[in-house]
């Protein structure tokens, strides 16, 4: 168990900083290029970690077809997740990804039999209200709007990269090595991203040839050596709290690695505020404060 958690705070840590890495490489280069870019370099580093260490490559129809939707759920989180940290703020949708290990929870309890305790389970409602109210902008006259769509796309990151956590454990249960359970399962996801990168691409390059004046010109920076060298960190980290993932999957609980790991996004909290110069209203700041100790009681339960 304590080997499971170490691997968490790993996987913590690293998404925390990779939050802060993301948002810049998104808003530079658009959330499909970049995701597309980074998933696939961390696909590489995770490939070779795996052959560097001899991981034994046996797999089973059954977890093939598992890992295929599992990296279905992955690619539909990661883009959402892109997104949201492009529209921003940084302070806001990052917290609101934290809930994806409160709602590991509850796909834990249904996918996998785990039983997490009473205070586990009072900590997601607290942090599910919190995300809400982080997520509001009260103006004069009691007018209440999102502060962007960034929060939408950060809770259907949640929803369907919850589901993608709890549902790893359970080839690992079955005896799948790790490694190649996270391999598998973002060869997939990469190959779903990459696809969709392709048909965007050619339906934006068609309608700019037709003259469309929506699709003339563009603010995304072009990728070369020179202006992608920040896709190649956060494609390495990413590598790195991936396979930590896939361990701490191997050691302890789905619901405990799912909400340890998510942990880590109060220093992309931290960073929106120092780097971004995010400045959050008092109920967002609530918000904010609700799924800290959401997040906080279900890991000291």
């Amino acid at each position: 168990m304590l080997t499971g958690i170490i691997f968490g705070l790993i996987t913590a840590v690293t998404i925390g900083v990779n939050h802060l890495l993301t948002a810049v490489v998104a808003r530079r280069f658009g959330v499909l290029r970049s995701t597309t870019a980074t998933l696939a370099l961390a696909l590489v580093a995770m490939v070779a970690w795996a052959l560097l260490i001899g991981s034994p490559f046996e797999i089973t129809r059954d977890q093939l077809v598992l890992l295929a939707y599992l990296g279905t759920c992955a690619g539909g989180a990661f883009l959402c997740g892109y997104m949201a940290l492009r529209l921003g703020p940084i302070s806001v949708v990052s917290p609101i990804g934290a809930l994806s290990g409160a709602m590991t929870v509850v796909f834990s309890f249904w996918m996998l039999g785990e039983r997490p305790g009473i205070v586990q389970w009072a900590g997601i409602p607290i942090a599910v209200v919190g995300a809400v109210l982080a997520s509001l902008v009260i103006e004069r006259g009691a007018k209440i709007r999102l502060v962007t769509w960034g929060p939408v796309f950060a809770m259907i990151s949640v929803v369907v990269g919850s589901i993608s956590n709890a549902g790893l454990k359970i080839p690992i249960r079955d005896g799948l090595d790790s490694n190649i359970t996270v391999i598998t399962q973002r060869v997939y996801t990469v190959a779903y991203v990459a696809l969709l990168l392709v048909i965007v691409s050619r339906v934006v390059e068609q309608r700019r040839r037709r003259g469309d004046p929506r699709y003339q010109g563009s603010d995304q920076v072009k990728i070369t050596w020179r202006t992608g060298w920040l896709l190649v960190v956060v494609g390495l980290i990413d590598a790195v709290s991936f396979i930590s993932f896939g361990y701490g999957l191997a050691y302890a609980p789905a619901w405990l690695i799912g909400i340890i790991s998510q942990s880590g996004r109060v220093i992309a909290v931290i960073g929106g505020v120092m780097f971004f110069n995010e400045r959050l209203h008092h109920l967002q700041w609530t918000g904010v404060a609700l799924v800290t100790v959401g997040v906080a009681m279900s890991i000291a339960g």
